[in-house]
């Protein structure tokens, strides 16, 4: 895995997956897992810092002006318009299922390009468009490609008779192939389960099977059936002639039903709050079954990481790429936590890896203009979050002034109590400069912390454009405050910064901080992943 940068093989990275991907080279990664987006139409709140600290999650589609420049470009691809346009027959020239479809069609045929040939691909999805989302498949890869449509059924959650239906406690994920040869590590079920163990006491492994040994007295009958079935099938006289049986594992059937879903769980220590998570064990299952050590996987919509975890776990490379720069934050910091032996390289978060072109673009969008729905302002708040190494406040609306909070190392100066800066984020347009009133806001909620007996010693504005000079002047008066940290000793820090997001991309402005607190990289996030790793939070 050498050459581009992203297949170092611990590679993460914060963009759009359609534009990550088509800067890849043709036939690049051997295992594609995908848990995109459904179509749901709803808003998830991932809880970080223990339900303190939420990010909205959306996936609601609209057919807009940017989905339907998309479309028209689908000339040179016949298959997938046609697809689209059977969608658009069936629910609608301009619905949302006919612009998730779309959205989701030019993304996987990137997948198929940059798939081995000996590669495998499940896509994860739940009812809510899983046929259109079969048929697009069978567009992309070949119906002749499928192999398998396994179904995860999970007992967790809660069970209501609320509504007038069977309680919804399963998700679908479909299993293709690139070709006709194909990696695959026939799955079986565990050889002797944690009851079994303990109730039977020690066992052996031999050839593939399990012999258990045991103390129970059996009818001389079954005992006689037991050595003649442990004689035929391993050689060899069992040493213990009070009982002695075989358990052969079972193959790994279509239905998984022994994996508990983990999102949200308290009971599970690898539940990071992050909404749509997946449990561990169902990505390694997959992993296991179609990928070797040494293989690269890619997740293209990575979430908190869970499927770079398991392919760090088990020997394989991983490349996991999300849009939600406090996402990928959030499996950086769990790699980390892990104690993998080799840490992510993390791309796409660095006020070098976007321009101001791009961030004007997108910062500015009206919801209407954007194909998930998401307003600009609400991006931006996310992206410069993220790239501050901040975390983003629990809501975007009524947050007293408050977008993100810098979680800082202990200051020595102040009885070694850790600093918390508060952050506003401003991305206004141009006509409309941030200015004098909203440092005086920003002001206040400082104090407010100050009054709660947090550290807060510092504040931070950050604007679109360059900030109005009365801002400028303003934060200037509230002088400097001396911190001192074990990493770079006294230093004196502005006690409010305005800068701007132009001025930091256009002419290498950077904000002054010190240096950030590991474990509130994704809020309290990191007590959690100590538990994944054995540690006592």
């Amino acid at each position: 895995m050498v050459g581009h940068r992203y297949l170092s093989g611990n590679a993460l990275v914060c963009g759009d997956c359609l534009e990550v991907m088509s800067d890849l080279p043709d036939e690049c990664v051997d295992l594609i897992y995908l848990d995109p987006p459904f179509n749901s139409n709803a808003f998830y709140v991932a809880a970080f810092d223990k339900g303190l600290v939420n990010q909205q999650l959306r996936d609601v589609w609209r057919w807009n002006e940017a989905t339907e420049r998309n479309f028209q470009r689908l000339t040179g691809n016949s298959r997938l318009r046609e697809c689209v346009q059977a969608i658009q027959l069936l629910t609608g020239r301009r619905s949302s299922m006919a612009a998730y479809i779309l959205y989701m069609g030019e993304r996987l045929l990137e997948m198929r390009r940059i798939l081995r040939p000996a590669g495998s691909i499940y896509l994860h999805c739940d009812p809510h468009a899983n046929s259109y989302l079969r048929a697009l498949m069978d567009v992309v890869f070949g119906a002749d490609n499928l192999r398998n449509e396994i179904v995860w059924h999970y007992r967790s959650g809660a069970l209501t008779s609320a509504e007038s239906v069977y309680p919804r406690k399963h998700d679908t994920l479909f299993f293709y192939t690139k070709g006709r040869k194909w990696t695959f590590n026939t799955p079986r079920e565990a050889e002797i389960s944690d009851q079994m163990r303990a109730r039977w006491g020690k066992y052996l492994e031999k050839d593939g099977r399990t012999v258990l040994y045991g103390s129970i007295k059996h009818e001389k009958a079954e005992a006689a059936k037991s050595r003649k079935r442990i004689m035929q099938r391993t050689g060899r006289e069992p040493v213990d002639t009070d009982l002695a049986f075989v358990v052969n594992p079972s193959l790994i059937r279509s239905v998984w039903t022994d994996i508990p879903e983990v999102r949200n769980n308290p009971r599970y220590a690898e539940s990071t709050g992050y909404p749509t998570q997946k449990p561990r064990a169902l990505l390694e299952r997959i992993l296991q079954a179609s990928s070797n050590p040494g293989d690269l996987v890619l997740d293209p919509f990575c979430g908190c990481g869970t499927s770079a975890d398991a392919a760090a776990s088990l020997g394989r490379g991983y490349l996991g790429i999300d849009i939600s720069g406090i996402a990928v934050r959030v499996m950086e910091q769990r790699l980390t936590s892990r104690g993998h032996t080799v840490a992510p390289d993390v791309y796409g978060l660095g006020w070098d890896d976007i321009t101001w072109a791009a961030f004007q673009e997108r910062a500015f969008r009206a919801p209407e203009e954007s194909e998930d729905g998401q307003p600009g302002w609400a991006w931006a708040e996310d992206r410069v979050a993220a790239m501050l190494k901040a975390v983003p406040n629990e809501r975007k609306t009524g947050d007293e002034g408050v977008d993100a909070r810098y979680y800082g190392v202990q200051d020595l100066e102040a009885d070694e109590r850790g600093i918390v800066i508060p952050i506003q984020v401003k991305t206004w347009r141009s006509d409309r400069r941030v200015g004098r009133p909203e440092g005086q806001s920003l002001y206040a909620a400082q104090m407010d912390m100050q009054r709660e007996g947090k550290h807060a010693p510092m504040s931070m504005l950050v604007s679109a454009y360059p900030p109005a000079q009365s801002l400028r002047t303003y934060a200037a008066s509230q002088g400097e405050v001396a911190i001192r940290t074990r990493e770079e000793g006294l230093r004196a820090y502005p006690a409010m910064q305005a800068i701007s997001v132009q001025e930091m991309l256009e002419k290498d402005a950077r904000p002054l901080l010190p240096p950030p607190d590991p474990g509130y990289l994704v809020g309290d996030t990191q007590t959690q992943m100590q538990m994944l790793a054995g540690e006592e939070p």
